[in-house]
């Protein structure tokens, strides 16, 4: 088995394990009364904006794995992932669905750290989640032309015809019901 397909398959069970995570709403119970740094949280943003714009670039590993870690460990910043909101990207074999997921989740972060009154607006945080996603793939398509995944080029269609917020909507009904 090649050492790609090992990596792939751990990422689709870390996301698993850290969705689960996220979902929950768990935290460090040492940490429940404490704040992230102004500087974590201002290093995370600006991490995830490098990784929406090169989501393959290997120099951008080390930050991507710091960005998952403060986000899981952060006593005061969390997401709900809802994968619905992405189409059928869980359902793929995508080979960078790892990447788009782990983008998904730090846009939803980056869009309360930036715009705190989101905190409590699921559906704007899944459309940041969408949208970070979507402009990850289209960087993705701009080193790999031919990595398009079905999936995701239908949600830029929908994106195109405007109906990407009320798609994110409908789509996250089912998992926000289930919180």
């Amino acid at each position: 088995m090649s050492n790609s397909r090992i990596g792939f398959r751990c990422a689709r069970q870390l996301i698993g394990a850290l969705g689960l995570a996220l979902v929950c709403g768990l935290t460090p119970a040492s940490a429940a009364d404490t704040r992230s740094s102004p500087e974590d949280r201002e290093r995370f943003v600006s991490i995830t904006r490098n990784l929406e714009e090169a989501p393959l670039n290997p120099n951008l590993t080390a930050d991507r794995a710091w960005a998952l870690s403060w986000l899981t460990d952060a006593p005061d910043v969390s997401v709900n992932v809802c994968l619905a909101s992405l189409g059928d990207i869980d359902q793929s074999k995508y080979p960078y669905a790892s990447q788009l997921v782990l983008q998904y989740m730090f846009s939803m972060a980056a869009l309360v750290i930036e715009h705190p009154q989101t905190v409590n607006d699921p559906n704007a945080q899944q459309l940041a989640g969408a949208e970070g996603a979507l402009n990850a793939y289209l960087a993705i398509l701009r080193d790999k032309p031919d990595a398009k995944s079905p999936a995701l080029e239908a949600l830029l269609e929908t994106r195109t015809r405007g109906e990407l917020p009320d798609f994110v909507r409908k789509a996250a009904i089912g998992c926000l019901a289930k919180k």
